[in-house]
């Protein structure tokens, strides 16, 4: 079979009605593009509509075979508003008429998926980043994919990477951004700025400060920085919160987030179990002392290590700032909440004698006649703790956009959960929400497309009626096949307005 070009599109369209209306050319201005293109043809979606809801009667379960009519709500008009999670079935603008020995694949296009390049990588929780071609592929195998995303507070969490999936070819746009990663997508795909805004690549500007994606690793564990609060927080407690969140397992007190493979950088939901706190524990301490461990030894090495370390500066430094994260868990983190109340509570009782506080007030006083020069050291070490927080709210910036040459093989992917997931370039961008689901175009059908369109976010979205909705290739055959779905009198033969399925 070979793919025909414009000039074959526009002789079957004029000549024989395969397309009608047949528009020759692309129509862009001001609408999403339609009409014959270098090898396929742009259909629009007509003004009719059925939407689903989902909140008519007893309705349970969505039965492809047997549609409730009754979730379906009519609706004829210029924009269709599909709710979030939900889907709408249309018809295409354009009556078709496919000869005997030609195919007809239909494409959703690539303004309502909001597409990259295939070679951009995803961050996965897993600790790779695989291209979304490479995903695309691995897909179909029925492979699942976890990778991070922003909450409508501003958190970022664990969620699924649905449906990567091919969409077409479509010209692009590059972005540069500081940290010299490029990034290849649509014009008006969209970006998540550092303010919670989202912003189409066309129209960001050179140092447009994006939302960040920061990841480092701490005792064997990859941290990531949250940029509500300016924290590092555990991958694998999000993935921990991702199986609670949809039931895999319960958060049961006394139990710890453990690994399957073994592998603390392989934070996939899929990964991670809860066990019993102290199985838990022997199993690290198995892990990292081993039968023949002497704590008399192994206590005297630590301290005379400490004693030999302790003469760096550097080093001190460094410590302090470990210590100072580890502070910052303790008083933060929910698993410390008993130690915590308990401490604090025996803190109030301390400190609430008289004597104890005078005793106190009588220390520092005799310290600081003693020790003049610690205060500008002190107050030092306030504005260098403050440069480090500041460092560490920084944003992702973007230096340059330039329009890349030609078109490209795009693709894209959805995240229900939450609209929007981020690349290894480290900056967070929106899912490709609007998935648009056909059958083939088999040889002797003709009848207008019936055209599934779901939303997949959480938020509602908009469908542009006589405008572009998908591309139509066509196949030819070395010959003509030997039935026909003509021949066949299929059921969806000369189909009129918006069909619902058929048994």
């Amino acid at each position: 079979m070979g793919l025909k070009p414009d000039h074959w599109i526009r002789k079957m369209a004029l000549e024989h009605q395969m397309i009608d209306p047949f528009f020759d050319g692309q129509k862009r201005n001001g609408v999403i593009s339609y009409g014959l293109s270098s090898y396929g043809y742009d259909i629009r979606v007509a003004n009719e509509f059925k939407v689903f809801t989902s909140g008519v009667g007893d309705l349970a379960v969505v039965d492809p075979k047997h549609i409730d009519t009754r979730a379906m709500v009519d609706f004829v008009g210029d924009i269709c508003i599909i709710p979030p999670n939900s889907f709408a079935l249309a018809r295409s603008l354009e009556y078709m008429r496919m000869p005997r020995n030609v195919l007809g694949a239909v494409l959703g296009k690539s303004t309502y998926a909001r597409c990259f390049r295939g070679d951009t990588r995803v961050a996965l929780v897993d600790g790779t980043s695989p291209t979304l071609e490479e995903m695309a592929r691995r897909a179909e195998d029925g492979e699942l994919f976890w990778g991070y995303s922003v909450g409508p507070f501003g958190r970022i969490f664990v969620t699924l990477l649905d449906a990567p999936r091919y969409i077409g070819r479509d010209g692009l746009l590059e972005v540069i951004l500081d940290s010299g990663e490029k990034i290849y997508c649509t014009p008006d795909h969209q970006f998540l700025m550092r303010d919670g805004r989202m912003a189409a690549a066309e129209n960001l500007t050179p140092d447009t400060s994006l939302m960040p994606l920061y990841r480092n690793v701490a005792r064997g564990y990859e941290m990531v920085y949250q940029p509500l609060n300016g924290h590092l927080f555990p991958t694998h407690r999000l993935a921990d919160e991702w199986n609670v969140r949809h039931g895999i397992y319960e958060d049961t007190p006394g139990t710890h987030r453990h690994h399957l493979d073994g592998e603390r950088l392989n934070n996939a939901p899929v990964n991670m179990i809860r066990v019993d706190q102290t199985e838990h524990i022997r199993m690290r301490n198995a892990e990292n002392y081993g039968r023949d461990f002497d704590p008399d030894e192994h206590s005297a090495a630590i301290k005379e290590a400490l004693a030999r370390l302790a003469s760096d500066p550097k080093w001190r430094e460094h410590y302090a700032e470990v210590q100072r994260g580890r502070a910052l868990r303790f008083w933060h983190e929910d698993d410390y909440a008993e130690v915590r109340d308990a401490l604090l509570e025996k803190h109030r009782e301390h400190w609430t004698s008289e004597e104890v506080r005078e005793r106190q007030r009588e220390r520092l006083n005799l310290y600081w006649q003693e020790h003049p020069e610690q205060r500008s050291v002190r107050g030092q070490r306030s504005v260098e703790a403050w440069e480090r927080a500041s460092e560490q709210r920084r944003e992702r910036q973007l230096v340059a956009i330039n329009t890349l040459p030609g078109d490209h093989d795009v693709f894209c992917l959805t995240v229900p959960e939450a609209g929007n997931f981020a690349l290894e370039a480290g900056v967070f961008v929106h899912n490709c929400g609007i998935v648009t689901n056909f059958t083939p175009l088999e040889p002797g059908w003709h009848g207008f497309i019936t055209i599934e369109i779901s939303n997949t976010t959480p938020l509602p979205a908009k469908i542009y009626a006589n405008e572009g909705i998908a591309q139509v290739l066509f196949f030819e055959g070395d010959e003509p096949c030997e039935i026909s779905y003509a021949d066949k009198k299929g059921k969806y033969q000369g189909q009129q307005g918006v069909v619902l399925p058929r048994l």
